[in-house]
């Protein structure tokens, strides 16, 4: 998932892009950053929340963020240098606990911070999610919808905020719009093939679109696949999926998937906006271009794969 602020500036003292690279064409990328935190730019965010921490302190810190699955780390890069993070503990019941958030000097002001927690917190399909904060910035979360649930006074006198956001107080703070679409297969010759597509933009998802006015979910999944594949496919019962993305300031866009299945009478065609991909399991999941895609993939596999489907009498 890309951001989609205005083009990066150069500001003083910031390198010139590799191999003559134009700046108006970069764009901060959100990423994993879990198995990246030797990246440039990461000691550096967190250096100032770590002064407390002595070397080998700092480097068991790190070491349990790599190697503990409750440990989350995601960031914004540009090119491949870190300049926004965030670390976090999920804990059960999809909770999470913010534990750094740090974005670089030069890159505060564009809605960074918050495109950190907002991407984090639908990446993880969370609940809920809360912050310890100081009172110069309680600001920022509110801004958010965070809500102060606690308030203690720290030892240095200062009065430290815990806040939480839901994922209601969340939607409430956005607009949203809806797309769906279907992980598409068919069984040939004993093999399950699945239909993916390649849009102009060069990234390879599953067939989907828009939610028109009147539309059911069902209805455009159904439209989009033949719009995009000319297969004539059937929705089978029993799956379902939803990714949320950040999309712009505001906005949060929701993709429905279900499962669509079509006959080997039918063959897919590629059209003028899309090409369309007939693959196995193993060739598909790797031809996807989104990590968050290839889990609804992953998902409908296990799930054929124990009898799900089947169509009803």
């Amino acid at each position: 998932m890309s951001d989609y602020r205005p083009p990066y500036t150069l500001q003083p003292g910031d390198q010139p892009p590799p191999g003559g690279q134009s700046m108006r064409r970069s764009r901060p990328m959100f990423v994993n950053l879990k198995n990246r935190l030797h990246l440039p730019g990461v000691n550096e965010l967190l250096a100032p929340c770590t002064q407390h921490l002595t070397p080998s302190q700092y480097k068991r810190m790190m070491s349990a963020w790599q190697t503990m699955d409750r440990f989350r780390v995601y960031g914004f890069v540009q090119y491949s240098r870190v300049i926004g993070l965030v670390a976090m503990e999920v804990t059960g019941g999809r909770a999470g606990r913010v534990l750094s958030l740090a974005v670089m000097q030069n890159q505060q002001g564009r809605g960074l911070g918050r495109r950190l927690l907002v991407e984090s917190f639908c990446s993880l399909d969370l609940e809920e999610m809360r912050v310890r904060s100081l009172e110069d910035i309680l600001g920022f979360y509110r801004k958010l919808n965070f809500r102060v649930v606690d308030t203690q006074v720290a030892e240095d006198g200062q009065r430290v905020y815990t806040c939480l956001l839901t994922r209601q107080a969340l939607y409430r703070a956005h607009s949203h719009e809806h797309s769906a679409g279907a992980v598409l297969f068919c069984q040939e010759g004993g093999e399950r093939l699945y239909v993916l597509v390649t849009e102009l933009s060069g990234n390879t998802g599953l067939p989907k679109g828009h939610v028109e006015p009147g539309e059911s979910e069902e209805e455009t999944a159904l439209r989009e696949i033949y719009e995009e594949t000319g297969i004539r496919a059937t929705l089978l019962p029993g799956f379902g999926g939803e990714l949320v993305y950040p999309q712009g300031r505001g906005m949060l866009k929701h993709f429905t998937y279900f499962l669509a299945s079509f006959g080997p009478d039918q063959q897919p065609v590629s059209g003028p906006d899309v090409i369309a991909h007939v693959l196995p399991y193993d060739q598909a999941l790797r031809k996807l271009s989104f990590s968050d895609v290839r889990g609804i993939l992953r998902k409908a596999e296990a799930f054929l794969n124990e009898g799900g489907g089947q169509q009803r009498p």
